[in-house]
């Protein structure tokens, strides 16, 4: 009872009593990251990460598409990016759903993707479209939760219409209502790091993984208050945090709230 008191009143007035669920929320959460200078510098952290490892890892022309693009503001620093989502919205250029993407076989370069896996009901779905619409030596990179200790604790406690279970026995995720609401915040870490044998042996003859790491913008993205929260602390403490968060990138593995993941489909 606390915990769902306090969350209460950390969230933002306009996000309260929305369902996240609702295409409004889309609207709400631009206004909000239009109003949050030290959120935007946090999600240009996931970005420019996520352009330097595609630069890096895929080396192939080709379309880059972002899926689950809702509020963000990704095309504005990649303007050839395409960005898509399951709902209509302002800014976004394409409805497209990660299990039936409609790209054609072989089209594109690169997927990225930030919260959005763990939204998936069928990731086997998702790993069958990958390697249909990929080029060869192309690829996705996904920011997600990540299952360290702060991590865990925060996501466990964080969202009330979201549960973080690494124990779930299965991939598919059956409470699953709607863009937004029923996700296990755990999937990456089930698939990618407990069940990592049984992914490679299910697609490791089309894709594979060629990257693992952590988003080091993690007390960035919590202060702010991301794009539900009140934020805690003034905008101008960006600079401190990011030094801070840099000098503990040898910890990140205990306290980044992210991973990132890459996968490169095979010759």
């Amino acid at each position: 009872m606390i915990v769902d008191r306090l969350r209460q009143w950390l969230y933002e007035s306009e996000v309260r009593g929305v369902d996240v669920d609702d295409n409004e929320l889309l609207d709400i959460h631009a206004s909000v990251l239009r109003g949050k200078p030290l959120l935007r510098l946090a999600f240009e952290t996931f970005y420019r990460d996520m352009t330097n490892l595609c630069d890096r890892h895929f080396p192939v022309p080709g379309l880059e598409v972002e899926l689950g693009s809702g509020a963000g503001f990704f095309k504005s620093l990649r303007p050839a990016l395409l960005t898509s989502d399951v709902r209509k919205g302002s800014g976004i250029d394409m409805e497209l759903d990660a299990q039936a993407m409609v790209l054609q076989d072989g089209s594109v370069r690169c997927i990225y993707a930030i919260n959005v896996f763990h939204h998936i009901p069928n990731p086997e779905r998702f790993f069958d479209e990958l390697a249909r619409v990929l080029r060869t030596g192309g690829g996705c990179v996904l920011i997600e939760p990540h299952g360290g200790f702060a991590s865990a604790l925060l996501h466990r406690h964080l969202h009330s219409d979201e549960h973080f279970d690494p124990t779930a026995s299965e991939w598919r995720t059956a409470e699953i209502g709607g863009p937004l609401s029923g996700a296990n915040q755990a999937l990456a870490d089930i698939v990618f790091r407990r069940d990592l044998k049984r992914f490679e042996e299910m697609y490791g003859s089309r894709l594979e993984i060629v990257h693992q790491g952590y988003e080091l913008n993690a007390l960035r993205y919590l202060l702010s208050g991301g794009l539900n929260f009140r934020q805690l602390v003034p905008s101008f403490m960006e600079r401190p945090l990011f030094w801070v968060e840099s000098l503990g990138r040898p910890l990140a593995r205990y306290w980044s709230l992210h991973q990132v993941i890459v996968i490169r489909k095979r010759a």
